[in-house]
């Protein structure tokens, strides 16, 4: 069968393995010019920027061993990040990317049809067929089946005319997240390497220079409370990056103003409201739909419910 999955974070690339290894054509999209999703990085100054997942958690043995099966060597470490504060089940480190998160993803990707920069804006069911339209109303072509792996507001304007399926996405729950990448002068005063709660409206601090294989000096990756993300929520990333910052300068007071490098808007970066399931399937309308927000918000979560859909499927 012909397979189309879109978004081509972590729960996207390892279902479109899955559809491979069972045999069919796949493809898949992504609005972003490569892979990642929420494990997103960015190059600055000859080195990377993890803005988005800092690091991740392989709390079962499944998911831990799957990496190693099919992840090469040099593409992922351990780090055993020093923490203070009281971190989350989600804030726990584990492991990393080299030389940047999106490593973990473009090596899962391998070989298989991948269309970057393609934003799906529409899908019809035409007969036993899926036609996807890009934000241009630009027909794509026809697939047999579509898996959607974006979050779960996104997901829900994808399959809004199937009340059934979309009136089960509707009870999921995201919420956004502000960060800011900055770089300072001399380190923080502070031995911990992510530091939880550290000052009012800042969630986490990580110290992204801190981690192997990344070449900028004194980077720091600040990211901001839900609720204080929600507040500034459609303020220009100019506008934010100074106001975090200040909290940075106001709280942990820094040898010197940090500078600014990029501030950028998780508009649905963690799960308020899990699914409470492991992934949606429609047999009728060959059409399935995971994530992590399906069963919690990490990125282990969003392994585990691709790999539950990619079974039922598969039976």
């Amino acid at each position: 069968m012909r397979a189309a999955v879109i978004g081509a974070g972590m729960a996207g690339v390892t279902m479109a393995r899955q559809l491979v290894a069972q045999g069919n054509a796949v493809t898949l999209f992504d609005k972003s010019k490569g892979t990642g999703g929420r494990m997103s990085s960015r190059s600055w100054q000859g080195g990377w920027i993890d803005h988005g997942a800092p690091y991740f958690a392989a709390r079962s043995d499944e998911f831990a061993g799957y990496l190693q099966r099919h992840l090469a060597p040099e593409v992922w470490r351990s780090w055993q990040a020093q923490i203070s504060g009281t971190p989350n089940q989600d804030e726990l480190a584990d492991y990393i990317g080299i030389p940047r998160n999106s490593s973990i993803t473009r090596s899962l990707l391998g070989a298989i049809n991948f269309q970057p920069s393609t934003r799906i804006a529409g899908l019809e069911r035409e007969g036993n067929s899926w036609l996807l339209f890009n934000d241009g109303e630009s027909l794509l072509g026809r697939w047999d089946l579509v898996v959607i792996t974006a979050p779960a507001p996104q997901t829900y304007v994808l399959v809004r005319d199937f009340h059934e399926i979309a009136e089960q996405v509707k009870k999921a729950q995201m919420e956004p997240c502000w960060v800011a990448a900055v770089q300072l002068s001399e380190p923080l005063n502070e031995t911990a390497e992510v530091m939880i709660d550290p000052v009012a409206g800042l969630r986490r601090i990580v110290a992204n220079s801190a981690k192997p294989g990344r070449n900028n000096k004194n980077v720091y990756l600040l990211q901001a409370t839900a609720d204080w993300s929600q507040g500034h929520l459609e303020e220009t990333p100019e506008m934010v990056g100074a106001k975090l910052c200040e909290l940075l300068l106001q709280g942990l007071c820094p040898a010197t103003p940090p500078q600014l490098l990029f501030a950028h808007r998780w508009r649905y970066a963690f799960t308020k409201t899990p699914l409470g399931k492991g992934f949606l399937w429609s047999q009728g309308l060959q059409l399935g739909i995971c994530g992590d927000w399906c069963i919690g918000r990490t990125v282990e979560d969003a392994w585990a419910s691709a790999m539950a859909l990619a079974e039922q499927i598969s039976n």
